[in-house]
């Protein structure tokens, strides 16, 4: 019985991951990549643009740290400069399938956020070893 249950949940782990994916990728295909049809054309547009992500990103940070784990906050920082380095190295640089902006500001942009990054990723892998060390240092002396 408890084998039966397993796998049945299981299944169901494969279908909300199989239902997930499709309908993320339906949305992404649906949604038009203008923005609600709108274009940033000017330099201070574009970059106003980015200005506004790294808000929606700021505001993220500031609710994952505020309402979650540490381990979570940390998780999060670390996949974000991941995205952030990672991504802008190998897919912007390296293979030149597309750029953070379509102007020359992309240039001076690039590099300041493969920099945060890299500080996400050094500042959330050193803050989760921190905590891990006292926990376990912590539970040694409990017992």
């Amino acid at each position: 019985m408890i084998l039966h249950n397993r796998k049945r949940f299981d299944s169901l782990r494969f279908l909300g991951v199989l239902a997930g994916f499709l309908v993320a990728d339906s949305f992404f295909h649906i949604v038009d990549g203008f923005a609600a049809g709108l274009k940033a054309e000017s330099p201070a547009e574009r970059i106003g643009a980015v200005v506004f992500g790294m808000v929606v990103l700021t505001t993220l940070m500031w609710f994952f740290k505020r309402f979650f784990s540490s381990s979570f906050f940390h998780g999060f920082l670390v996949a974000t400069g991941l995205f952030l380095s990672f991504d802008i190295i190998v897919f912007h640089w390296v293979f030149q399938l597309h750029r953070i902006t379509n102007g020359p500001e992309a240039n001076w942009l690039e590099p300041i956020m493969v920099i945060f990054g890299s500080l996400f990723v050094w500042y959330g892998i050193i803050k989760e070893r921190k905590k891990t060390r006292i926990e376990t240092t912590t539970n040694m002396f409990q017992g």
